[in-house]
């Protein structure tokens, strides 16, 4: 059985766990997560190796793969941020998988800088930034 990545909050208060679920036939490997110090129910979802913590450790953003297949890996991406003190998450941005990745790649104040990577022929990389005070659809972690 395979170990657990643990992604230490920059605090050390809290540790993020990434378990291997599996890998597509492509070579990504996927994860179930857990969060310490959270009592919320992430089973039957399916997240992606890039996670980060913010500076002050409130916020956690991490990719979910939704409808994944063993074979050509998810339908779609999706990056989350996860509000640890308000115990809430948030899409933050979609993209559709089959040749497409979603990245975090840094918290600065109270946004999220990520990378947005299209492959094939005419590929893209963009980057953007994401306002929490302007995300809408915040959902209760249960």
């Amino acid at each position: 059985m395979n170990k657990p990545i643990i992604i230490q909050s920059p605090d050390k208060k809290r540790r993020a766990a990434l378990t291997i679920l599996g890998k597509t036939q492509s070579g990504h490997d996927y994860y179930s997560l857990s969060i310490e110090g959270i009592s919320v129910s992430l089973e039957n979802r399916v997240f992606g190796r890039e996670c980060m913590w913010s500076h002050d450790s409130r916020f956690l953003s991490i990719q979910e793969w939704k409808e994944n297949d063993k074979i050509t890996g998810p339908k779609a991406y999706l990056l989350l941020v996860f509000d640890l003190l308000t115990k809430r998450e948030c899409i933050v941005a979609e993209v559709e998988g089959a040749k497409s990745q979603i990245i975090p790649e840094g918290f600065i104040g109270e946004s999220l800088m990520y990378t947005v990577i299209h492959d094939g022929q005419f590929g893209t990389t963009r980057n953007f930034e994401s306002k929490f005070q302007y995300l809408t659809g915040w959902q209760t972690l249960k």
